[in-house]
């Protein structure tokens, strides 16, 4: 067994396998460097430039020793993350890309996404991308206002993002995607519907709605709880979500997930993998791994994570806490959840009692308008999607 698997999940290997062989899976791979940290940040990202090198071989060499120790299992989503993915060297890049190629089957792959940074990609690199098989890039806009992009620490202006999206769209990518935050301080709902307007305009095919979230310290944080900001009211951010529920599907993009539009075809497929509960690999500073019943974390401690040390944070669930995790996660989408596929598994894993309390809170929502029932179909109405947090707890 190559040395790079720790212990804790190379004695769970048989079942990792089995897992992984059942059907294709997601694979995210975490570069966690950026140029500056934004001023809301609280993941795994440093702006140690010198740990590159050094974490990227890991992370290559972490690609091999999980393509061989699963059997080389097919993968049909390929996810590069960060940090800033587009920090990566051409040389890099490549031998990566290449790394993930020879290591799994990628032969079911439908989408290939990286992440990138409007102030850090030029024409080059992007073809350079599009030319290894990168078919997906999702660009962090965040807003197009100078002042709110200061404000939130970021490296680009609101020409860089437009432009970014321009040369994307000249390097090759059809698949577009944006994302724009919501709850910025001094942020007007009428600034984040033109921006959402500006942006389908570019004729991008995806765009992210992201709350602005600081529940972790970081500087931004440390302003609000100073007094020297102020975080828009939940109704004013309540607001903003229901106008552009009202107005993105004007412009095309429907909503598919409480924060996800898409062009017809154009969802985020591995995204969705999520949602609905399918089997992933994330390899990287920090990355989630779910396989079966099993679920870990790598260390979050770069320097750590790329000498090959830091602690692993692994969990085994049990039924009921799989079975929670189907309506827990699937409620988020539009679609909802197939509740007589659900009560069928927790018959078959002797929890009816559990399902069918859920069932009758999920009633009682329906009649204060929370939730749709269609057939053995439940989702959330449009306010419940605004209500989401609570009442997703229910499945905790």
């Amino acid at each position: 067994m190559s040395p790079d698997l720790p212990p804790v999940l190379a004695e769970r290997l048989p079942a990792l396998r089995s897992a992984a062989q059942a059907e294709p899976l997601g694979l995210y791979l975490h570069i966690p460097f950026c140029l500056d940290r934004c001023t809301y940040c609280s993941f795994a990202t440093t702006r140690d430039r010198e740990l590159q090198p050094a974490t990227v071989r890991r992370l290559i060499s972490q690609v091999r020793a999980w393509g061989e120790a699963l059997g080389s299992p097919r993968v049909d989503t390929l996810y590069l993350g960060g940090g800033t993915p587009s920090l990566l060297t051409p040389a890099e890049l490549t031998e990566l890309t290449a790394a993930v190629r020879e290591a799994f089957d990628l032969s079911p792959l439908r989408e290939a996404t990286f992440e990138a940074n409007p102030g850090t990609v030029d024409l080059a690199w992007l073809q350079q991308a599009r030319g290894l098989g990168w078919d997906r890039v999702s660009l962090g806009v965040q807003a197009l206002d100078d002042g709110l992009l200061g404000r939130l620490g970021r490296i680009h202006g609101e020409a860089q993002a437009l432009e970014a999206l321009d040369l994307a769209g000249r390097a090759g990518f059809r698949r577009r995607s944006a994302d724009l935050m919501v709850g910025i301080p001094g942020q007007s709902l009428a600034k984040v519907v033109e921006d959402a307007r500006v942006l389908a305009a570019t004729g991008i095919d995806h765009l992210s709605i992201y709350l602005l979230d600081l529940d972790k310290a970081c500087p931004l944080r440390a302003d609000i709880d100073a007094g020297r900001l102020s975080l828009p009211s939940e109704d004013e951010v309540a607001d903003v979500f229901e106008a552009l529920q009202e107005v993105l599907p004007r412009l095309g993009l429907a909503p598919y997930e409480i924060s996800n539009y898409a062009r017809p075809g154009a969802e985020s497929i591995h995204n969705t993998r999520y949602w609905e509960r399918r089997p992933y690999l994330g390899l990287g500073p920090s990355a989630a791994s779910q396989l079966g019943a099993f679920r870990w974390t790598e260390s979050a401690v770069i320097p750590a994570w790329a000498d090959g040390r830091g602690a692993l944070d692994l969990q085994e669930l049990d039924a009921a806490e799989i079975l929670a995790e189907t309506p827990l996660l699937g409620l988020r989408l539009h679609r909802g959840v197939a509740w007589g596929a659900l009560r069928s598994e927790a018959d078959a894993r002797h929890l009816q009692p559990l399902c069918d309390g859920w069932e009758a809170r999920l009633h009682d929502l329906a009649k204060e308008g929370l939730v749709v029932w269609e057939g053995d179909q439940v989702r959330l109405s449009p306010r419940g999607m605004l209500l989401s947090n609570g009442i997703l707890q229910m499945f905790v």
